[in-house]
């Protein structure tokens, strides 16, 4: 696996090399691109998992709510409701909070 990201990452800087008259110049270049589309793909990746968190994160915590409340009204399970009802709140809140990152 290191052996091919390592072939893959110095493709494009020996192509670079061979094919100008500045290497430097153009190995330069190169990193630049590889850089950005690094930095692109992060970006995109964070608003991809910030967006499935959060409603991952909302989903569980209504059905964690709704359980709770089951618990704690019926009377089978007043503490453990309650710890759900809880737990459920600060999960929607946490979910709330990473929609602002």
């Amino acid at each position: 696996m290191k052996s091919l990201l390592t072939i893959i990452l110095l493709t494009p800087l020996v192509l670079a090399a061979t094919n100008s008259t500045d290497p430097f110049a153009k190995i330069s270049q190169t990193i630049d691109q590889i850089l950005t589309s690094l930095d692109n793909f992060l970006q995109n990746l964070k608003d991809v998992l910030k967006t499935h968190i959060t409603s991952i994160s909302k989903t569980l915590s209504i059905i964690l709510g709704l359980v709770g409340a089951l618990l704690y009204f019926s009377g089978i399970n007043k503490y453990g409701g309650r710890g759900m009802i809880i737990g459920a709140i600060l999960l929607y809140l946490l979910a709330e909070f990473i929609t602002t990152l």
